[in-house]
């Protein structure tokens, strides 16, 4: 394409930009909630309309025991390659509900952002990779056939996609893949990822009686939560070490290159001292800060409960305690590895009566910088925002990296409508308008750059 078409693309963005908002606002009223078995049957359907709307052929796929697969198909000509769009409708629980500022289901713009669950993470990429497509159709002609992959379950670790994928892996074979979306910055600079962590989580439970006592035979008649409390407690260092015997074999160390893009990275995680109102722990520098935000695995208690916890006080001595934690590993970690190992740990330990329930798994995966569609994003990073964005070997998150790496396709986050302040997860979910903008006029320029390439 030559500069003037390009611009014609870009320009129908702007043109069709109002519709992007609407759009998003509409797909954001459904309350896909994944971990409560929510809106599945209106997720799916709202999916198909919104790929419907924008020119890409949409039809849903069952997937046993879980939430309908959502696949759109822009097929420009057989003979060229395909460049998959992973993402997902479900979102996660609004909790704690009293510190929205507005309805997390009713979506509203307030101060150049527009703030809903599920807004960021992930039903705004996929609105702006279907806008950005069809302003390349719509003005010229798609380089690359195009597939969209749009899962139901992705926030509690897909536990019915493997064996769907393992039945279907032509959906997850493709020329690249772009896998959710990368953030922007404090001051709107992009940010880069080509892969993303794995996730092992689970739910730990111990019961010390039949049922809950009076407080005052906890003389001698074993606490639960004491018992939970001294089992977590040797999992981890205070600084964040974590103890299983292990557990750290075979992690990725970075090499020169990821180290030298990593200390030219602008960004800070400092800055989310002012998101959540917190202080970062560790490191001195900001690189050393991001190198351990990027290559530190976690133990995280996502959730802690026992005994009476209602208005007032009762006084009792409970006979269960329960936790639920996640493990976020980088790439050389596997999750089933680390859950077998955090079983023997417990056991060793002491504490064999602790039960483990496994809830979710993603594996760890990245893609070179130096991919066809690594390039082909930071080229038109850098055309649509004037700069190179800050690279990062992978979010810290997690998603179906793995799905597409696995079966041989090239996978990395793609541009992004989010950014690093905000709040997927937390209450406050949004983004901000102007980022959006930019993010569906990169994925435009990315498709182009990526179809030129091959």
């Amino acid at each position: 394409m030559s500069p003037g078409e390009r611009q014609a693309v870009f320009q129908y963005i702007d043109k069709r930009f109002d519709d992007f908002v609407a759009d998003l606002t509409e797909y954001g009223r459904v309350p896909t909630i994944s971990a409560q078995e929510k809106a599945f049957e209106e997720g799916a359907a709202a999916t198909v309309r919104i790929l419907d709307r924008y020119g890409a052929k949409a039809r849903r796929m069952p997937v046993p025991g879980g939430p309908d697969l959502v696949v759109g198909e822009v097929v420009e000509d057989e003979q060229l390659p395909t460049l998959a769009l992973y993402n997902h409708y479900d979102v996660q629980p609004v909790d704690p509900l009293d510190e929205w500022k507005s309805d997390p289901f009713r979506p509203e713009v307030r101060g150049g952002a527009l703030y809903a669950r599920g807004v960021n993470d992930t039903k705004g990429n996929l609105v702006s990779q279907a806008l950005a497509q069809a302003a390349v159709r719509e003005t010229g002609r798609l380089p690359v056939n195009l597939r969209f992959v749009v899962d139901g379950e992705e926030e509690v670790g897909s536990p019915h996609l493997l064996p769907f994928a393992d039945a279907h892996p032509e959906l997850f074979r493709a020329a690249a893949a772009t896998i959710e979306g990368s953030d922007h910055d404090e001051v709107g600079r992009p940010l880069f990822t080509m892969g993303s962590k794995g996730i092992l989580s689970v739910e730990l439970a111990v019961r010390t009686a039949g049922v809950d006592q009076h407080s005052s035979i906890a003389t001698v008649i074993p606490n639960a939560a004491w018992r939970l409390i001294a089992a977590l407690n040797t999992l981890r260092r205070e600084d964040g070490r974590i103890l299983i015997k292990g557990f750290y074999d075979g992690t990725h160390k970075p090499g020169k290159e990821e180290l030298s893009y990593l200390r030219r990275n602008t960004w800070d995680p400092k800055a989310w001292e002012t998101t959540y109102g917190t202080k970062v722990l560790g490191g001195r520098t900001r690189f050393e800060r991001l190198k351990a935000h990027m290559y530190s695995s976690t133990c995280t208690i996502d959730g802690i409960w026992s005994g009476y916890t209602g208005a007032g006080h009762k006084t009792v001595n409970p006979a269960v305690a329960h936790a639920k934690l996640d493990f976020r590993l980088i790439p050389g970690q596997r999750p089933e590895a680390i859950f077998k190992k955090l079983l023997a740990h417990l056991r060793a330990k002491g504490f064999a009566d602790v039960q483990v329930e496994k809830h979710s798994v993603f594996e760890p995966a990245a893609t070179p910088v130096s991919s066809p569609i690594s390039q082909a994003i930071i080229a038109a990073m850098k055309e649509v925002y004037g700069r190179e964005p800050n690279l990062l070997p992978w979010m810290s998150g997690s998603s179906t990296t793995w799905y597409f790496t696995r079966v041989g396709t090239p996978a990395v986050s793609g541009p992004g409508v989010g950014w690093t302040g905000g709040r997927i997860h937390a209450p406050n979910e949004h983004i901000r308008l102007v980022d959006a903008r930019r993010a569906i006029k990169t994925t435009a320029a990315a498709i182009l750059n990526f179809g030129q390439a091959r």
